[in-house]
C-alpha cells in the first residue's frame, strides 16, 4: 500500500544513468521502481537492488526503514533483459493466492482465528498468512503497482484440513456462519460456506482428503522447488521481530 506521508529522496544508479526522485517513505521499493525507472528498464527485465555496500534490497521492503537501516538514499539497480529463447517448462503448484480486500484486519481475523492460518507478515504493505507450503496474501483495495484498487472477486478459496468435522465446529465457535453442507467427490469430502468482507463475498472450501488419496506419488517433483512459508516470518523488516507489530 502506498502511503503519501513523509517523503524520502531516492537515487537509483544503473548502467544507463541515475534516476532520482522523492517517494513516500511508507511505500515499498516496488512502488519506487515504478515511479523512478523508465519503462524500458522495467518491462521484460530482471531487476536486482543493492546498497552501495552490496546488501540485498527486495521489492517489498519499506523505503523509509531501509534507508534508515543502511544509512543511504542511493541504491544500485541492475536491469537485465529476460531470456527470450524457447525451452521446456512446467507449473509446479500454487505458491500463494493474493486478494485485495476492503477490510484487511477482518480478513486476517477470519483466516487466522477462523481457519487457523498462521500470520507471518502483517504491516502497512500486506498481510501474509500461511499453511506451510502455501499462503494467502492480503492487500488493501487501493490503487498501486499491480493492484487495480478494487476488492477481489475470487470464486472460492480452497484449504485442506485433517478433520473436517472438527474444522466446522471451530469455524462456528469463532462466530463465522457456516451451513453444514458437505459434498463428496472421488478423492475428498468438502464443506462450503461464505465469508463476507465489505461488498465482496468469498466462498470457502474446506476439504478432508480420503485416506486412499492422500499424499503424492512423486513429492520431490514439486516440493523441492517450492518455498516453505512455515519456515520463518515472511519479508525483511528492520527493528521488528513480530510480523504483526506494524499492522
Amino acid at each position: 500500500m502506498s502511503t503519501e506521508g513523509p517523503r524520502t529522496h531516492l537515487t537509483f544508479v544503473t548502467e544507463h544513468g541515475r534516476f532520482t526522485g522523492a517517494v513516500p517513505a511508507g511505500s515499498v521499493f516496488h512502488e519506487a521502481l515504478e515511479r523512478l525507472l523508465p519503462e524500458d528498464l522495467r518491462v521484460g527485465r530482471r531487476i536486482t537492488i543493492r546498497t552501495p555496500g552490496g546488501d540485498a534490497v527486495y521489492p517489498d521492503m519499506f523505503v523509509g526503514e531501509t534507508v534508515s537501516h543502511f544509512h543511504t538514499t542511493e541504491f544500485a539497480v541492475r536491469s537485465e533483459p529476460l531470456r527470450a529463447d524457447a525451452r521446456p517448462w512446467r507449473t509446479l503448484g500454487i505458491d500463494h493466492i493474493a486478494l485485495a480486500v476492503a477490510d484487511r484486519g477482518d480478513a486476517r481475523r477470519f483466516l487466522e482465528d477462523g481457519l487457523g492460518l498462521r500470520v507471518v507478515r502483517d504491516d502497512a504493505h500486506q498481510t501474509v498468512l500461511t499453511t506451510g507450503l502455501t499462503a494467502v496474501f492480503l492487500f488493501d483495495a487501493v490503487p498501486g503497482p499491480l493492484n487495480p484498487g478494487i476488492p477481489s472477486r475470487a470464486h472460492h478459496l480452497g484449504f485442506v484440513v485433517d478433520d473436517l468435522d472438527a474444522a466446522w465446529q471451530h469455524v462456528r465457535a469463532r462466530g463465522f456462519a457456516s451451513d453444514y453442507m458437505v459434498l463428496e467427490r472421488d478423492e475428498r469430502w468438502s464443506l462450503y460456506f461464505f465469508y463476507q468482507n465489505g461488498d465482496v463475498r468469498f466462498m470457502i472450501q474446506l476439504s478432508e482428503i480420503k485416506p486412499e488419496h492422500r499424499g503424492f506419488d512423486r513429492p520431490a517433483a514439486f516440493t523441492d522447488r517450492m518455498f516453505d512459508y512455515g519456515r520463518h516470518r515472511y519479508g525483511v523488516r528492520f527493528g521488528s521481530d513480530s510480523p504483526a507489530s506494524t499492522g
